[in-house]
Order: C-alpha cells, then structure tokens, then sequence
C-alpha cells in the first residue's frame, strides 16, 4: 500500500496531515472508506472522498489544532466528524472523524439519522469498521504504519468481486434504508454480484423504501426522494442493463417505477431497449425508461423517484421538461414515408442538432433503423443544401420583425409566415434573404 500513501502525501491539499501527525504525536491516522475501495481496484481517484479517522487525540484537541489551520464544520462534532477546509486550499473538503459507533434509536424506522453516535478516540478501528455497510467499504489504512486494516476481508471481496455487507445483513440494512439503494449503486458502479445473504436482504427491504414517517404536521417519507434519485442515476449512469435487472430481481421496479412496472406485464420485453442503453447516458436510459408512459405519469415518476431533484450543479442534472417533450417524439409512431412529406420546419425540430441526434438514436434503440435511415438522408440532404455539418444550425434567412415591416399585423399569421419561409430554406427552394422577402411578400397578395 506504499503507492497509495505516496500518491496522498503528494496531493498539496493533504500537506496538513503529516502536520498533524508530528504536533499530535499520539495521533494515528487512517484513511478510510471508498478510496481505500477505489484504489485496490484501480478505479480512477479524480473525484475521490478524503475520508480520513484519528485515534489517540480527543475531539476538542483535534478542533483545536485545525482551527489554526483553516475552517472547520463544528456541526459535525455532534457525531465526532470535523468537515475541514484548509486556508490555502478551500475548495478541498476533508472529512476528519474519531473512530465511532453506531447504534439505532428506540422506535427506528430505518431513516439515516435515526442513530445514535458514540465517538471516542480510544476505540479500536474494527469497532469504527463494524459499523459501515459493506466489507469493500469496511477497509482503513493506517498511514504511519503502512498496514491495511480489513477485519471483514473486504480485500477477499474485492478480488472475488462480491458485493456482501458487513455483520447480519438485515441488522445492517434496517438500521438504514439508503444501504439498500448504495447497494444497488455500488453494484452497478463496481460489477459486482451482490451476496445471497446480503441480496436476500436488500429484497425483503425493498417495500420499506416507501414508507412513511408520519408526525402531527404531515408525512415524510423515511428514504428522501433526493436520496432515491441520486443514488439510483448513478446507477444508471453506471450500468443501465444491471440497474434494471437489479430493479427486477429485487422488487424494486415495482415500488418504485410502479408504471413501467405495470408496462412490463403486458410487454414483456418493454425493458429491452434500456439494457442496450450505453453507461454514462442517463437522459437516454431514462428515456427510454418512461417511453411509454403519459407526460403525467413520466413527470409524476421522475418526482416520485426523485430523479428530477439532482443538484443542478452535477452532469447528471436531468431536463424533466426535454425529457417529456422527448417521449412524446418517440410515441409518434414514424414511418420511412412520413420523414420524406414531414414539413421541414418541422422535421428541423425534430432531428437536426444535438436533439435531432438524440432523437434518431433512441429510435435506433428500439428497432427503427427505417425510420432512421430516412432521417438520415432527409438531413444530409438539407445540410448540403447549406454546405453545413449535421451538428451546425442553419441560420434563418428572416425573422418575426421583417415579417412585420411587410405590414403583416403580429399574431397567428407571423408566426405562419415564418414557419412557411423555413420550410422553404430548408427545403433549398430559398437560398437569400432577398428572396425569403419576395416570399412574404407573396403571402400577403
């Protein structure tokens, strides 16, 4: 583990731990967690957490010393994890803990913060261990001593590729629901196959993701919707096809995608085209998850599963509004035949740009390689027209203001207008501006 202890010794932000570690000389420091993960499985480390725990130095001191050195999240000290931002290096977050335990509540629902957190600096790391959610994640490695701590052969399950979790399986996952949707995440994100022990009971859990905390003023759902999307488009994201078999095998298409599931009783192959979706295209997956579902039922999903609830800073971010506009494209059963009469402007809308693109590809998705292919043609076509690459917009020959200076009234028949002119110009029956006028022109005799 030389390597890894080199590369987060090199990482400028992290300068401060070797600091650390020399003026708190009871201090032992472990880095925890995913990385540990990542690393042995030489998963790329660009957007890696830095989880790190210290033993052998009480909270306040460890406090005390950062506070020095940069800004420190004191809301944290509730469960003994000090978020920590260096001053030369702020954009850098650093999760600082003592080594902890985890206890659920009287009356747990199985909610994330339905525990009870116990830190103290003299607890042994495999208690710390004990406590996370899977063996892969249940790994530290001491960095002043260079030696791994894997008290739950997580390095075993690494090599065998087995997702398992940590204890008692269903202790674990009823102490928190989300363990359930991390499970399915990190089993697409790491092709892993998921335990029996550990897939039994995820499944049994599975209805419990819809509960409900009820309290004197409303009702919440125990698993936040923010926390259902986000865990589940990264699956997505990751593995399409495993998503959704996972979905299946473990019930939770119909807990949670209630009409696809409904869809999929009477179209047993419904689910097909999002298998053979590529990983890191969400929107299409998605797309083609909802492709047969109303705009009401596709919208009333996206909200129920907290898809549309993605931090609009993250490339996964959906565009509910595109997708629904999208899945009505993909109802409008195409033939070959209404490509080659479609009206230009229209036929524009739909399949040229980066839109058009999309479109032509979740048909190919699902077997419309006719359809396509006339799509294909129609758009090489216009594009020669206007010596222009696929991706290039074509700019327009007129807008609604040179149709008002024709004496025009606004309304409807500008808008009309336009549209007519378009298809002219895509259609290469009108090449300048000068003769785009003449064609208002035209429309008002």
């Amino acid at each position: 583990m030389e390597d890894l202890i080199s590369w987060i010794q090199a990482i400028p932000s992290l300068v401060f731990l070797k600091e650390l570690t020399r003026d708190l000389r009871d201090a032992e420091l472990f880095f925890v967690g995913g990385g540990v993960r990542d690393w042995m499985c030489d998963r790329s480390m660009d957007q890696v957490d830095f989880d790190f725990v210290v033993r052998g130095v009480p909270l306040e001191t460890l406090i005390a010393w950062l506070e020095k050195r940069g800004n420190i999240d004191v809301v944290g000290k509730t469960f003994g994890v000090i978020k920590f931002r260096s001053r030369e290096f702020p954009k850098t977050c650093v999760d600082i803990a003592l080594p902890r335990t985890e206890q659920s509540i009287p009356d747990s629902l199985g909610g994330y913060r339905d525990v009870s957190v116990q830190f103290d600096e003299t607890l042994p790391m495999k208690d710390d261990l004990s406590r996370r959610d899977f063996t892969v994640n249940a790994m530290a490695l001491n960095l002043d001593m260079g030696e791994l701590v894997d008290p739950f052969d997580g390095q075993r399950d690494l090599e065998t590729k087995t997702l398992r979790a940590v204890g008692d399986a269903q202790t674990r996952f009823q102490e928190d629901l989300t363990r359930i949707l991390r499970g399915l995440r990190f089993a697409c994100e790491l092709n892993f196959a998921i335990e029996p022990q550990t897939f039994d009971a995820i499944k049994s859990l599975v209805p419990e993701l819809n509960h409900l905390r009820k309290t004197t003023d409303a009702s919440t759902y125990i698993v936040s919707r923010e926390t259902i999307g986000d865990e589940l488009s990264k699956a997505f994201a990751a593995n399409p096809s495993q998503a959704i078999c996972l979905l299946q095998e473990l019930g939770a298409l119909e807990e949670l995608f209630p009409s696809v599931w409904r869809h999929l009783q009477v179209d047993a192959h419904y689910l097909e085209p999002v298998s053979r979706s590529k990983p890191e295209h969400l929107e299409h997956t998605i797309i083609l998850l909802l492709r047969g579902l109303t705009a009401e039922e596709a919208r009333t999903t996206l909200s129920f599963t907290g898809l549309d609830t993605i931090d609009k800073q993250s490339p996964r971010r959906l565009d509910v509004e595109h997708i629904l506009w999208m899945i009505q494209r993909l109802q409008q059963h195409l033939t070959p035949q209404n490509i080659s009469v479609m009206r230009a402007s229209h036929f524009e809308k739909q399949f040229l740009g980066a839109r058009g693109t999309q479109h032509m590809t979740l048909l190919d998705h699902l077997g419309h390689s006719t359809v396509v292919d006339a799509a294909k043609k129609r758009r090489t076509e216009i594009c020669a027209n206007w010596q222009c690459e696929e991706h290039e917009p074509i700019p327009p020959l007129i807008t609604g203001d040179d149709v008002l200076r024709q004496g025009i009234p606004a309304g409807a028949r500008v808008r009309e207008i336009l549209e007519m002119a378009r298809d002219q110009q895509l259609d290469g029956h009108i090449l300048t501006r000068e003769a785009a006028i003449r064609f208002v022109k035209q429309q008002m005799e």
